[in-house]
């Protein structure tokens, strides 16, 4: 396993130490051994079940190692899970409002929709986000840009 420094860290915030250290580690791990990676986020995920940013993590090792379909599913996950912490409903159609974790995790599951050939669902989803986050704290016009690229290159 691959060490990190204290200096080296990433802030996931506030998680369980065991938790914090298998994402440090995961991290860590993604470019020298991709499988060990993969093990330690969905060791993480069984941990802290809630913890949306450890979902992060596995998508966007999925994506960095183009596992589209995984990629995919995960990010479905991560929607679900940041849908049920901040107590909405799971058709992020009906939501009317969304924290920022929440708003990421769409914005996730819109990026893998487009980066796996869906570009109509990851319209749509952008367009939510982006209507409850005006101020684009989350970043939802960066997917939307390329959802834009996607369509002129067509």
């Amino acid at each position: 396993m691959i060490a990190l420094d204290d200096d080296e860290k990433l802030d996931f915030g506030q998680l369980p130490p065991e938790v914090d250290h298998l994402l440090q580690q995961g991290v860590a791990a993604h470019f020298a051994d991709r499988t060990q990676a993969e093990r330690l986020f969905l060791i993480a995920i069984s941990l802290a079940p809630d913890a949306v940013v450890a979902r992060r993590c596995l998508v966007k090792h999925y994506n960095r190692c183009r596992q589209f379909d995984k990629a995919l599913i995960a990010a479905q996950d991560w929607v679900a899970t940041a849908a049920c912490n901040a107590g909405l409903s799971d058709n992020w159609l009906q939501w009317k409002e969304a924290p920022g974790y929440a708003l990421s995790a769409l914005k996730g599951l819109a990026f893998m929709h487009l980066r796996s050939g869906q570009p109509a669902k990851a319209e749509a989803m952008i367009a939510r986000v982006i209507a409850m986050d005006p101020d684009d704290a989350v970043g939802g016009s960066v997917v939307a840009a390329l959802l834009e690229e996607t369509r002129l290159a067509i």
